[in-house]
């Protein structure tokens, strides 16, 4: 049984995304169904820096294969927009795969990735490119292809169809929809889509009917380093306190 399967069977779950060592062992002892190797985690891991613009497809490819030695659930792989053109596209998913990704997840922003409220995007016909090469570059058939549209601010609902009818004739395996409102994602689940739907979620999020998934947006991440700033500073406090005695 594929993830989408899973997702499809048991609607709604969340994906939770990870970008650092500590908490993908915790998630790999968890029930989620799936683990995102978020970019942009990744990046603020690896670069100590916000944009995962700056992360090169070696850095990331590295780290995802020492991630995958201990994963327990399928392992989404961020591709972001392909690190530059199709051709780029067709090696960067080639080399993501061989690392152990079993979902590569190619968004439609321009090149580089951005990690911004109102992201740039490419044209669909740029996009269907670089998604007809990410899949004629896999090697396993169970390898699937997650298409991430992050522009329905910018091309609306009509220009997000057109892209998914694009994409699901292009072999893509389902469509997961960022920078939404909630009236967005109704109406594209009252379009019946071609493709399975899936959807970014922070806390904020109203979840609705009709998504398979739903993708962390370091919600998780966000937390722990919540958690981390209250130990230092307790322990900073702690120290203080003991000096002055």
């Amino acid at each position: 049984m594929t993830l989408l399967d899973t997702l499809q069977t048991t609607p709604g779950q969340l994906i939770p995304a990870a970008g650092d060592g500590n908490t993908f062992n915790l998630l790999t002892n968890s029930d989620t169904p799936a683990i995102l190797l978020d970019a942009t985690l990744a990046t603020k891991t690896l670069l100590a820096e916000e944009n995962p613009g700056l992360l090169t497809i070696s850095e990331y490819a590295k780290f995802l294969r020492d991630m995958q030695l201990k994963k327990t659930t399928p392992l989404i792989a961020d591709m972001q927009s392909g690190f530059g053109n199709p051709l780029n596209t067709f090696y960067a998913a080639q080399e993501l795969e061989r690392s152990g990704g079993d979902i590569l997840m190619l968004n439609d922003q321009t090149y580089p990735a951005h990690n911004l409220e109102r992201p740039t995007t490419t044209t669909p016909a740029d996009l269907l490119g670089k998604a007809r090469a990410a899949k004629d570059s896999l090697e396993n058939p169970a390898t699937q292809l997650w298409i991430k549209l992050e522009g329905i601010w910018d091309y609306g609902i009509e220009g997000a169809q057109q892209r998914m009818h694009y994409l699901a004739n292009a072999g893509a395996d389902a469509i997961i929809i960022d920078h939404y409102t909630t009236s967005d994602l109704q109406a594209l689940v009252s379009s019946e889509p071609e493709l399975p739907l899936l959807a970014t979620w922070n806390p904020d999020t109203t979840k609705i009917s009709g998504i398979a998934g739903w993708l962390d947006t370091g919600c998780l991440a966000d937390k722990a380093l919540q958690a981390q700033q209250t130990a230092l500073q307790n322990l900073l406090k702690e120290d203080t306190s003991y000096a002055e005695k």
